[in-house]
């Protein structure tokens, strides 16, 4: 009980951004782009050096490719949604709400809360290949729902994550470290991060009529979403044991918590930057908050 009430605890700052920002849209006090520019453009790319750097090049290695091969799997769950269930929503938005776990600002926290600071390292890994897979193909999907796919592809090289993540390997394999004076300004730069994702999605919900919402098809959606996530990492992890056996009993804990993580925010940023659906990827993201308040805890039961 104790280690569920430090969770929500940890969480709860974050989680009043999404009504603070919510009432900043409603009020037009200050516009979207002043929030998700920034975060584009300086802030992301800067925990991503900092991230790829901190971590162990072999844990970097095995961790980023199940993380990258869950975000890229998820696709086929979210078309089988598309085909079968309802296709309501925008596919492409539903592909990436399926592949966009919140490492980041949802899992540190999490982490921090229910394994300590050292099991963060451990996430910082994960995040390397959600990040390749999301800030690249993803972002692609997702401009996808407004442009053709040689404008996504031209969209997607506006935006600096191919770069700074290409920059942040070549940084690491030269065996650079990120300087002792810049981590307390980065762990600051983390937690903005994490208020200004929430603030992204508040905004994302103005105008929203919640009582004429289809909820069966958000209930539907994101059951499949929670069950496909799951069963494909521990086929992932089930893979890396017998092929590998290269992780620790933590770092598994803490990979097999991934697939209870809600949608990342990066799914409404990027709507916000593009300004297309942006109304179904917050919807997706708070929902899935929801579901995961409730799913991490007893992942943590069974896992910690």
């Amino acid at each position: 009980m104790g280690t569920f009430k430090d969770l929500y605890l940890s969480l709860l700052p974050y989680l009043c951004c999404i009504p603070i920002g919510y009432l900043i849209s409603k009020r037009e006090w200050i516009p979207k782009s002043w929030i998700h520019k920034p975060l584009l453009f300086v802030l992301l790319p800067i925990l991503v050096i900092d991230h790829v750097l901190d971590a162990g090049f072999s844990n970097l290695v095995i961790l980023a490719i199940i993380s990258f091969l869950l975000a890229f799997l998820m696709i086929f769950p979210a078309m089988l949604v598309d085909k079968t269930v309802d296709n309501s929503g925008n596919i492409n938005i539903l592909k990436s709400g399926f592949s966009y776990f919140n490492v980041a600002f949802f899992g540190i926290p999490t982490v921090k809360s229910l394994f300590g600071d050292d099991a963060v390292t451990t996430l910082i890994c994960i995040y390397v290949g959600t990040a390749l897979y999301g800030n690249i193909i993803g972002y692609i999907q997702v401009a996808k729902s407004k442009f053709s796919t040689k404008q996504a592809i031209i969209e997607v090289l506006k935006v600096p994550f191919i770069y700074i993540i290409i920059l942040a390997l070549i940084l690491k394999g030269f065996k650079v470290e990120t300087p002792e004076a810049l981590k307390p300004v980065v762990d600051v730069m983390g937690t903005v991060v994490s208020v200004m994702g929430m603030l992204i999605i508040g905004m994302n919900l103005t105008n929203i009529k919640f009582k004429s919402l289809n909820w069966g098809y958000y209930s539907k959606v994101l059951g499949i979403r929670a069950i496909s996530a799951i069963l494909i990492t521990a086929a992932l992890m089930g893979l890396e044991y017998w092929l590998v056996d290269g992780l620790e009993k933590e770092q598994r804990q803490v990979m097999a918590l991934i697939p209870l993580f809600p949608i990342a925010a990066n799914l409404a940023v990027f709507a916000s930057f593009l300004k297309s659906q942006e109304k179904q990827a917050a919807l997706l993201i708070v929902f899935s908050m929801v579901i995961s308040m409730i799913l991490v805890p007893i992942g943590a039961l069974i896992f910690a």
